[in-house]
């Protein structure tokens, strides 16, 4: 039985150099900086001028998947891949945190990537495509692992283009007494889905977001368990019908902060799981965004529990 099944896109993220991509420069990107809109031929074509690439396995719930794996516990990953190289990247990425790979492999679409072209002046202009990705069938979910699980966590952008088959996982969830996680990922996806907040969140037992996914929320009943990150401003915790406010832990040396609010989610669902109180839960949450607040990379070192004292149960 797995503590925890995490579900969520999976997706490859390639960096390159912006100067050296000829396809992006043609496409004369008013706003540098930020994410930026592309059709698939145009995206196809900056993939293909993109080079000596960095390459790292992303996507939110993967990467808190990751923190969950490298504290000690037991994990499994569900998403759709390609049957291509970046495929069996995202799987060996996987597997070198020691967590099991419930993917489903499409013969038809390749793996959802994103390309991220970084600027002289160190400033990033994105673009992506979910491509395998964007369409989850429940047929393509392996509801064996879910009824294996302890506790599932859903990501937010899956309600985007799969609601039907995010309310179905649920279902199951609940009637195998699997304790349900989901993050709101998005405010754009929370406020297009008032609705299925308005009926399901009495079937979620814990909601995770920012404030502004939380403010897009609105007045909505929470469920028994609510975590509300504020990046330099600490986080909110709302239980038993009441906020408390927790402050950040200090950073010595702020490299990066992408993924750090995922390697939040991933440490504070593992001290959920592992019945710690609610301050010992934030407090390794936040150990783990030190971790990927203090290095290039957006998900925590394979190392973690030897990094941060070995001071965790397993």
């Amino acid at each position: 039985m797995f503590d925890i099944v995490g579900m969520g896109n999976a997706i490859v993220d390639l960096t390159t150099k912006a100067a050296e991509n000829p396809a992006f420069k043609s496409m004369h990107i008013s706003q540098r900086g930020g994410f930026f809109r592309t059709r698939m031929d145009e995206f196809e074509e900056i993939l293909h001028f993109s080079k000596n690439n960095e390459i790292s396995a992303g996507g939110s719930v993967a990467n808190s998947m990751k923190a969950f794996a490298a504290l000690g516990g037991k994990a499994c990953f569900s998403g759709k891949i390609g049957m291509d190289k970046y495929g069996t990247f995202f799987t060996n990425s996987l597997k070198d945190y020691h967590i099991y790979p419930g993917l489903f492999i499409d013969k038809e679409n390749a793996t959802g990537c994103s390309v991220i072209l970084v600027h002289e002046d160190g400033e990033k202009s994105i673009c992506a495509k979910l491509r395998a990705s964007k369409i989850i069938p429940f047929s393509s979910v392996n509801m064996e692992l879910v009824e294996e699980a302890k506790m599932l966590f859903i990501e937010g952008y899956w309600l985007d283009n799969n609601l039907l088959t995010v309310k179905k996982i649920i279902n199951a969830a609940r009637k195998g007494f699997s304790r349900v996680a989901l993050t709101l990922s998005d405010p754009q996806i929370v406020s297009e889905n008032a609705d299925f907040f308005a009926k399901y969140m009495g079937k979620i037992d814990i909601i995770l977001g920012n404030e502004n996914e939380f403010e897009a929320l609105g007045d909505s009943i929470l469920p028994p368990l609510a975590v509300k990150t504020l990046g330099a401003g600490g986080v909110d915790v709302y239980q038993h019908g009441k906020w408390q406010h927790f402050q950040a832990l200090p950073v010595s040396n702020l490299v990066n902060t992408a993924g750090a609010g995922d390697a939040f989610t991933g440490g504070f669902l593992f001290g959920v799981s592992r019945a710690m109180s609610i301050v010992e839960a934030v407090k390794i949450g936040q150990l783990c965004a030190v971790d990927v607040l203090q290095q290039a990379g957006s998900h925590v070192h394979v190392d973690l529990r030897e990094r941060t004292g070995n001071d965790f149960m397993g």
